[in-house]
């Protein structure tokens, strides 16, 4: 008999950030585990009832029980308030089958249903963070350092810590920062899973071959991709370093893809000094994305440093043997492009001279990161998801087996 796992995502399998780093995991586990996923969709979303039964069979095929539920918007706290009741009731709701053996929480809301649930119910849970939410509050100007509500969630994030039975985070820096900050947490708590990627999904197009050189590929595109305008993307830095690219490149374009505001973005560019004709701004399917990224030449990515995040678009545009250009203090970002040579870093996204200094960089070393195959061999080496749901299987029977072993349930699968 399978073991289940109730797995509880406070992000939308019907958005395309759930199928790649939910769904990609849980189809490679399902043939050892039965999961129960508690999932919170924005009304867009499961307004579009064919995508909806679509996702239901796929999920089915795959013997995941998907229970959708809706997300609410605003008013902010109350609507979190209300969402966190919802996943209260389905957490006891599901834990308290004898069947399931653990949980896993994606991010912080759903790990405080799993904590709270817990006390009754005596099921282990996975606190997958993600991120570091109450710094990443801060950093996007939504919350004021030494607030009430920021004390309130450090304290929350401690007791979170302290009883997960393991916690993932998507950067070493952060498992390195998180045990200077509670030195009474054990190293072996922790493993580092990144934001991965379906590498076979994603492709290298032949304009892109290594035989190719740069000044070949017309119009040369410089992309980016996701939520832009959080707070967290510099994206005044990304059209600076379009604009550093244009001056060297005069048929370079820019190309966004985005589900964010598109007139509020267009409004950007042009203040930054683009020309609206030279910028692209489109949303996308999950299933159109591999197209797309194969048609951008350089993968841009500036953010509010975090030491907890993980852009998922870096493991995507590397599969797409796509160079990247981003800054320092984004978790190991900075580490794996230097690391890896698979294109620049940096220091300071904020000023226009770096990143004229990174464009000039990276278009010289452009056709040398190309002949190397690098782009495409760091994501098969540390974005696959392949490996990341190997990370997850042994963290799963690890787990199963301690409470196996301690008599609180049946043997592990």
């Amino acid at each position: 008999m399978k073991g289940r796992i109730l797995y509880l995502s406070y992000t939308g399998m019907l958005e395309p950030l759930g199928r790649s780093q939910v769904l990609s995991y849980l189809a490679r586990l399902s043939n050892e585990y039965t999961f129960t996923l508690v999932s919170f969709e924005k009304p867009v979303d499961l307004a579009d009832a064919n995508a909806v039964t679509s996702l239901h069979s796929e999920c089915n095929r795959q013997g995941i029980d998907w229970r959708p539920q809706v997300y609410h918007y605003r008013p902010r706290l109350l609507a979190t308030a209300w969402d966190l009741l919802v996943l209260l009731w389905h957490t006891f709701r599901h834990s308290f089958k004898q069947e399931v053996r653990l949980l896993h929480c994606r991010s912080y809301i759903p790990a405080i249903a799993a904590w709270m649930c817990g006390k009754l119910t005596r099921k282990p849970f996975i606190f997958d963070m993600r991120a570091l939410w109450p710094e990443e509050m801060v950093t996007a100007g939504r919350l004021r350092r030494g607030a009430l509500t920021y004390r309130i969630l450090m304290w929350v994030e401690r007791r979170l810590l302290r009883r997960a039975a393991r916690v993932v985070s998507l950067t070493q820096a952060g498992v390195d920062h998180l045990l200077m900050a509670y030195p009474e947490l054990s190293p072996a708590k922790f493993e580092v899973i990144t934001t991965c990627v379906d590498v076979e999904r994603f492709h290298a197009p032949a304009s892109r071959s290594a035989d190719l050189k740069a000044g070949d590929r017309s119009p040369f595109v410089v992309g980016t991709m996701g939520t832009l305008l959080s707070g967290w993307f510099y994206l005044d830095a990304f059209f600076a370093f379009f604009m550093a690219v244009k001056r060297l490149r005069p048929d370079a374009v820019a190309r966004i893809v985005t589900r964010d505001d598109h007139g509020e973005i267009f409004r950007m560019a042009v203040k930054a000094g683009v020309d609206s004709t030279d910028v692209e701004v489109r949303s996308a399917l999950p299933t159109e994305m591999p197209e797309l990224l194969a048609d951008m030449d350089v993968g841009a990515m500036f953010y509010a440093p975090d030491i907890g995040r993980a852009p998922t678009r870096l493991g995507e545009f590397l599969a797409s043997g796509v160079p990247v250009v981003g800054n320092t203090g984004i978790g190991d970002l900075g580490r794996l492009i230097d690391g890896y040579g698979v294109g620049v870093v940096v220091d300071d996204a904020q000023n226009s001279a770096a990143l004229a200094e990174a464009a000039q960089d990276l278009l010289g070393r452009y056709d040398g990161i190309l002949a190397s195959g690098a782009c495409r061999h760091a994501a098969e080496d540390y974005f696959s998801a392949d490996k990341g749901a190997e990370k997850y299987r042994r963290v799963y029977q690890a787990l199963i087996l301690e409470r196996g072993s301690s008599g609180r349930a049946e043997k592990a699968p």
